[in-house]
This record gives structure tokens, sequence and C-alpha cells, in this order.
């Protein structure tokens, strides 16, 4: 996914946002696909901007004006990855300490364990909550926040 998306352009941060937030909206917004890569670079080069203008409808075409979920859901998706971040901190130290320890098993030629860094269920309903808090807060109505956090807590569950 993210193709088209120029990554010169973006960290790996930036990068990682963008391919939760293109996964959880091909349950929120299929149709936005197409113009993604385009939309993600405009929101990464302003993120203000681009939220200013989701929350306004804007022409496609042909008359059409559509409201973009985009924005949002990559806003939503770096407040989705703060949360992640944070949750896995104290397991990043705890596993650094087992790297540790694997690397003196090694010595004594004894398996090492490797750490599982996966979110516990109430991490991933905390994330979940993040992000609806996060969508209600830029406008989305409850349906559509419903949806999304439900999206981005399936886009980590599937990205391990």
């Amino acid at each position: 996914m993210c193709e088209g998306l120029d990554t010169s352009a973006v960290d790996d941060d930036s990068a990682l946002i963008a391919e939760l937030a293109q996964v959880a909206l091909v349950s929120v917004a299929p149709d936005e696909l197409m113009i993604f890569d385009e939309t993600a670079e405009e929101y990464f080069t302003d993120p203000e901007a681009a939220l200013t203008a989701s929350g306004r409808d804007a022409a496609v075409g042909f008359g059409l004006e559509l409201a973009m979920i985009t924005p949002i859901a990559l806003s939503v998706g770096s407040a989705v990855m703060q949360a992640v971040v944070g949750h896995l901190a104290g397991r990043a130290l705890d596993a650094g300490q087992t790297g540790l320890a694997a690397l003196a098993r090694r010595v004594f030629k004894r398996p090492a364990q490797q750490p599982d860094l996966t979110l516990t269920t109430a991490q991933a309903q905390q994330v979940r909550a993040t992000a609806f808090e996060r969508a209600r807060a830029l406008g989305l109505p409850d349906a559509q926040a419903h949806l999304l956090a439900d999206s981005f807590v399936g886009a980590i569950a599937t990205a391990g």
C-alpha cells in the first residue's frame, strides 16, 4: 500500500500512519483510496490546512462535492500511533532487557524467548477509544467515528 506516496517527503512515522490510515479507509471511504497518496502528501505537508479543507465540502470534479475523510483518518492515525507507542514503551524496555538476557543465554547456549509486543485486549480498547475521540473531535458523526476507530484497531491487529 502507499505505492505512490513520495516516501522521501515523509518520515517513517508518517509512512506508518499513512499505511494504517489507508487500511482503515478500505472500510470507511474506499472511494477515497484513488486519491489517497495525493491527499496524504498534502496532509503531511500541512496537517492543519488539510483538516480545515476536509471540514468543508470540496469540489471533486464534474460539480460533485464531497467532504474528505482521508485527512481525518490520517490525524486519527497519528493519535493511534501515539497511543500504541505509549502502550508499547514499557514492553519495549522489558524487551530490551530480555534482549540482553538473550545475548547472555547465547553465551551459555540456552535458547531465548522472543518478547510478545502485541497489544492486550485492554490496550486495544484504549487505542480504539483514542481513535473514536479524535474522530469525533474532528467532526465525524458517531457512526463514521465508530467505524473508523474499529478499522484502525483491525488494521493494527492484522499488521502483526
